[in-house]
């Protein structure tokens, strides 16, 4: 009963908030305000192939997503976003972003206040639709969660107008919880603090390639100790308004000391190479690895051996930048000591849509 009531309740607020923002957005255009509204759908069906697959079988709103953002002033932006989920066969609706930023304020700078999702990494810093595959691999599960990892606080952008032109950004947030929690957390010893140091480097006026750097730390209220490394790569070969070709990768290296002052470590990896066939059409490939440094034999206390992998192939068609639909075939196995210990093969198909505006991003 108290499911079903909770479940009403957060259909009842997506309702809501979408008649508030039709309302609003009708009068924004009267009165110019500049306020624009975004309502993305993701629409996602997995079929498992073999018998060890986890795919649930079912077609599943993954994602509802309303975002409003507007200059709040001749000074200030601000956004708001909800998302409504499918969690464990209930609809969950939640704030992920509400802060106004500036980049106003100082020269070759931005400031951003407010709950946002952390800018880290390359999937970190997109909303889960806009991401160019429709699983994230094991990696960015693994260290970030399903969607990505969003807190409260504040964030700072530089432009560095070195020869080489260098991005910085750096923030400090709460650290009360991290990844997708629906609970309040507790206060951390040490608050999560971040930074990604980046550059472009243009190939002609539509193409480049983007390297970044990242870290992140925290000690939570128990004084776990985490520590993440990661390198990120994007390129893109355009020809006028269509990509031809993408690059994307990431590597990451996680940390973790306990209170008990026990360390573990893994790292993983993702390589997806995107390519356009046409205006409206395109393949891609991605190959996926992932290693636990400190697994232990539960006997003899003797490092394991063990590597996950990952591949899939995606064909995409999309008539418009506001539409998307995706069939993916994506195999998984897990491998220690030179045995095969999980495997999962699944089929996917994804639906994507977008209603009314949509912010463009940097690259």
């Amino acid at each position: 009963m108290q499911n079903q009531m909770r479940k009403y309740l957060s259909l009842a607020g997506i309702v809501t908030c979408l008649l508030l923002c039709l309302s609003r957005s009708a009068y924004g255009d009267m009165l110019g305000t500049g306020l624009e509204i975004s309502v993305s759908g993701d629409l996602v069906y997995d079929q498992g192939v073999n018998s060890g697959s986890k795919a649930d079988e079912k077609l599943r709103m993954r994602g509802a997503e309303i975002m409003l953002y507007a200059p709040i002033d001749h000074k200030f932006e601000g956004v708001l976003s909800a998302a409504a989920h499918d969690e464990n066969e209930e609809t969950v609706f939640e704030l992920h972003e509400l802060f106004m930023s500036s980049s106003k304020l100082i020269p070759r700078s931005t400031l951003k206040a407010g709950q946002y999702f952390l800018g880290i990494g390359r999937l970190n810093r997109f909303h889960q639709h806009d991401w160019p595959f429709t699983r994230a691999p094991k990696v960015h599960r693994s260290f970030f969660a399903e969607e990505g990892v969003f807190d409260a606080g504040l964030e700072y952008g530089l432009v560095i107008p070195t020869k080489q032109v260098l991005n910085l950004t750096a923030g400090v947030t709460s650290g009360y919880r991290f990844g997708h929690s629906h609970t309040a957390g507790s206060k951390p010893r040490a608050p999560t603090h971040y930074g990604r140091l980046s550059s472009f480097f243009p190939f002609s006026s539509l193409s480049g390639l983007e390297v970044g750097g990242s870290y992140l730390g925290r000690t939570d209220a128990q004084g776990n100790e985490l520590r993440l490394v990661g390198l990120d790569v994007t390129g893109k070969k355009r020809k006028a308004r269509q990509v031809k070709y993408l690059l994307q990768s990431e590597a990451w290296y996680k940390s973790e000391l306990s209170a008990a002052n026990v360390r573990t470590e893994q790292v993983g990896l993702y390589v997806f190479n995107e390519f356009g066939l046409g205006q409206q059409t395109s393949v891609g490939f991605r190959l996926d690895g992932f290693k636990d440094l400190s697994k232990r034999n539960a006997l003899t206390q003797k490092k394991l051996n063990n590597v996950s992998y990952g591949s899939l192939g995606q064909f995409t068609y999309s008539p418009s930048e506001f539409s998307k639909l995706r069939a993916t075939v994506s195999h998984e196995f897990q491998r220690e000591e030179g045995k095969t210990t999980e495997e999962d093969t699944r089929v996917s198909l994804q639906l994507i849509f977008i209603i009314g505006s949509h912010p463009a991003h940097a690259f």
